[in-house]
């Protein structure tokens, strides 16, 4: 005996978003990626107009599709859902036809277009990072010695200052001596990636230690940290403390951008879209609430040495771009002033 075919089971298994729209561009039918993108469920979306959730720009590419009797291929857009969040998608419409042939509506494909992003994003162009790390890591090596003599001197100096104006001299010598000691530790961390020890990780484990520690500092008392993991993700291979310093960077970099109250939300889900070096992928988001990033420093936020911080070392962002890349992934930001910042680490899942 045959076995009927689920067809609901086969729509809602689909990696992309469906939407069946009829001809007055109410909502016929949805599927579960559907639901997740746009925040609603198929039951509420059922008979509304498409516009009450979608941006109008899905409404156009539809009602072309229907007027031209063809398939339609619509431009990336980066549309605000009305949960706030900004996304990157891109509509492809079809004509529906009844069996006699009479036009019925359309069918909306909906394709997430994150991954693709990042790989055209100037925020993310790819640094050679062999020539640089040797550069940077013979400049510290040069560079502490002499820095060594220059902070005994100033305490010396210190020591026996004629007066108070020699004294407040010699202190902050020294105290530019420690700031530029604490750079060059930093720069350390551009050793030899061989020395790194790869294994296998509970991603989720890992970022929840990281969140722990943050909601117990001075920042956590202003800052709600919500968590949502797709616990279907296995371990990764990785270096743990290397991955521990990009994801502590980026959560910390999250509640920082928040003045006063606000909320860090941190998740994780698979990525059937595309897949990293011929692997399966899985992406890590870290969206705030917070006071975003200007369009000008989105561009340069991945250089060595640029910051916008009164303290920063402008070395964070680039070292968690190389660790990320080292690892077979790549990272993605997108922001918008006075709505917060959403980051995305994308990772490759072996052996799955």
């Amino acid at each position: 005996m045959t076995k009927k075919i689920d067809f609901e089971e086969i729509f809602d298994s689909l990696p992309e978003s469906i939407i069946i729209i009829d001809k007055d561009l109410r909502v016929l039918d949805m599927n579960d990626n559907a639901e997740s993108t746009f925040r609603i469920s198929r039951e509420k979306a059922r008979g509304q107009s498409s516009s009450a959730f979608m941006p109008e720009e899905i409404d156009r590419v539809a009602l072309m599709a229907m007027g031209e009797g063809r398939t339609v291929i619509g431009d990336e857009i980066k549309p605000t859902l009305r949960s706030g969040e900004r996304i990157s998608i891109q509509a492809v419409a079809s004509p529906l036809f009844t069996n006699a042939g009479n036009l019925k509506g359309a069918v909306i494909q909906i394709k997430d277009m994150s991954g693709t992003m990042f790989l055209n994003s100037k925020s993310t162009q790819e640094i050679s990072a062999s020539k640089f790390e040797n550069l940077i890591l013979g400049l510290a090596h040069e560079l502490k010695n002499p820095l060594s003599g220059i902070r005994g001197a100033a305490q010396l100096l210190a020591e026996d200052a004629p007066n108070k104006e020699a004294l407040k001299c010699a202190e902050i010598i020294t105290k530019e001596a420690d700031r530029l000691r604490a750079l060059l530790d930093t720069l350390k961390q551009l050793e030899p990636f061989a020395k790194e020890v790869f294994e296998l990780i509970d991603i989720h484990e890992l970022l929840m230690e990281i969140i722990y520690l943050e909601s117990m500092s001075k920042a956590g008392e202003r800052i709600q940290y919500k968590q949502n993991y797709d616990v279907t993700i296995p371990p990764i291979h990785g270096d743990r403390n290397s991955l521990k310093q990009v994801f502590l960077n980026l959560i910390k970099n999250a509640a920082e951008s928040i003045a006063d109250k606000g909320q860090v939300e941190v998740s994780s889900r698979w990525i059937t879209e595309h897949r990293l070096k011929g692997q399966n992928s899985m992406s890590i988001e870290i969206r705030d609430n917070g006071s975003g990033v200007p369009a000008d420093s989105l561009e340069k936020m991945f250089n060595p040495f640029y910051t916008t911080k009164k303290e920063g070392s402008g070395l964070g962002l680039f070292l968690a771009y190389q660790i990320i890349a080292k690892h077979g992934g790549a990272i993605f930001v997108d922001s918008e002033v006075g709505a917060g910042t959403t980051v995305k680490v994308f990772l490759p899942i072996s052996g799955v």
